[in-house]
């Protein structure tokens, strides 16, 4: 009896090894064609989660160099995004909260093209002051069809634009009305 327990812990335990790896070479095979022209910073946060976890990272950004912040996951996720100062300014959100009517939220790419930040998975933007960040993700179903909780693969990745390629636009524009 101890020793089926034990072979059943030990399996259990390699099974999760197991899919934390796949995971993590998963987010590494398809995030740098996400991120291009951005290149991935070496660095990236590939956690198993369930639907209702809420993962949060905390990363220091420099001034500036020009940075894309990309969430990736099962698509039949939300994923609610919100990033922020460790002094608690958002500086983006891709869901509108309860207590707002709208959210006038938009930044631009690297050429220069206006986003609007609802529904959108990923954040470009060039700090222009150094800073550490907050990145929290809560993830729920788009349907809520099934009781079960779905686990799956969420990759939180970064990536830097090279110094030799040109941007567009060299100021970012953040329109968030708090």
């Amino acid at each position: 009896m101890i020793r089926r327990l034990t072979f059943t812990i030990f399996i259990s335990l390699i099974f999760s090894i197991l899919s934390f790896s796949q995971c993590r070479e998963y987010i590494k095979a398809i995030a740098p064609s996400q991120l291009q022209p951005y290149v991935i910073d070496g660095n990236f946060f590939a956690p198993i989660v369930y639907e209702g976890d809420k993962v949060t990272l905390h990363r220091t950004f420099l001034a500036g160099h020009r940075y894309k912040i990309m969430v990736m996951g099962m698509d039949i996720w939300q994923k609610y995004i919100t990033i922020k100062e460790q002094n608690g300014l958002v500086l983006f959100q891709n869901y509108l909260p309860r207590h707002k009517k709208h959210l006038d939220c938009a930044f631009r790419d690297y050429m220069g093209n206006i986003i609007p930040c609802l529904g959108t998975n990923y954040f470009e933007f060039t700090p222009d002051h150094s800073m550490n960040v907050e990145i929290t993700v809560k993830i729920e179903r788009k349907a809520k069809r099934r009781k079960d909780r779905v686990r799956g693969c969420l990759g939180i990745v970064v990536g830097f634009l090279p110094s030799d390629y040109q941007v567009t636009q060299q100021q970012d524009t953040l329109e968030q009305t708090q």
